[in-house]
């Protein structure tokens, strides 16, 4: 996982053929954005974003816009702001949007600094709350810019108990075939005396314990199944948060060659879908 310290990671936003603005992929998650099954699952969250009366909508983890665009394609009259702490990605959002929107280096734990209290009657987060390591201290402060009433929604597909008991033998064939793929080419893993990283192993009552203790009220949740065909799984493997979990230690774009390589051999035993869930929540800051 690309797990930069204290920080949230780009946001895999997706982008919907013919929607978005010619602005050239210009990350990891590229492949996987324009994956149409993943598209359909990022779909589900704008779905909960309120429209109407020109909103004051902050998108955390924008990374290079392609979330944004597509809340100012639902909605041209909000005043859209995003934060994302790689200073490349806002510059391909900033290429991508021009003055339809401004943004600014941050995580979610900092929005708080970083712009004035309740400036927003929106906050999303798309595909990125299971990279922020210290839950507590980011729902403080996105409860500090959220203005009465504000809406707080965010999604993810990376969290205990989203993967399907089932496929679970599919995960660990295709992360153990990548590892023999290593240890033969003599790369060496490294041990991770945490384990899984602290965001991947929160469950969707985590979420909510979590979102209770930090005031927020009127809390829905709702999940949703969906699969993960040839595309999307090769996609996958190529982000840095599945390529270095799945082989620690190993230079990420390595570790996305070595398990792409391995999911080939795997279907080579016939063709297989894995099906995984997303979990999405909307709070309300009273």
């Amino acid at each position: 996982m690309d797990e930069r310290e204290g920080t949230v990671s780009e946001s895999p936003g997706a982008e919907s053929p013919g929607a978005v603005g010619e602005a050239k992929p210009s990350t990891d998650y590229a492949a996987l954005r324009l994956d149409p099954e993943y598209a359909e699952l990022c779909q589900a969250l704008l779905d909960l974003v309120p429209v109407g009366s020109g909103p004051a909508v902050l998108d955390v983890g924008c990374g290079d816009g392609a979330v944004s665009e597509q809340l100012l394609l639902r909605d041209p009259a909000m005043s859209l702001a995003g934060v994302d702490p790689d200073p490349a990605l806002l510059d391909a959002a900033r290429a991508r949007l021009g003055d339809r929107a401004r943004f600014a280096v941050g995580d979610a734990s900092s929005v708080s600094r970083l712009f004035p209290p309740q400036a927003f009657d929106t906050v999303v987060l798309a595909n990125c709350i299971h990279l922020v390591p210290d839950l507590g201290e980011a729902l403080a402060a996105i409860g500090h810019v959220l203005a009465g009433g504000g809406r707080l929604v965010f999604n993810s597909a990376f969290y205990s108990g989203a993967e399907s008991a089932a496929d679970m033998p599919l995960y660990t064939e295709l992360v153990g075939t990548a590892r023999r793929i290593a240890r033969m080419r003599g790369f060496q893993l490294a041990r991770s005396a945490g384990g899984r990283p602290s965001g991947l192993r929160r469950s969707a009552e985590d979420y909510r314990t979590a979102l209770a203790a930090g005031g927020f009220t009127g809390v829905v949740t709702t999940e949703r199944e969906f699969t993960l065909g040839p595309s999307f799984l090769a996609a996958l493997c190529s982000t840095p948060m599945f390529a270095t979990a799945a082989l620690p230690g190993i230079d990420r774009h390595a570790a996305a060659e070595m398990l792409t390589e391995a999911l080939e051999q795997q279907y080579e035993s016939g063709p297989f879908t894995i099906t995984r869930r997303c979990v999405y929540f909307s709070a309300m800051r009273p």
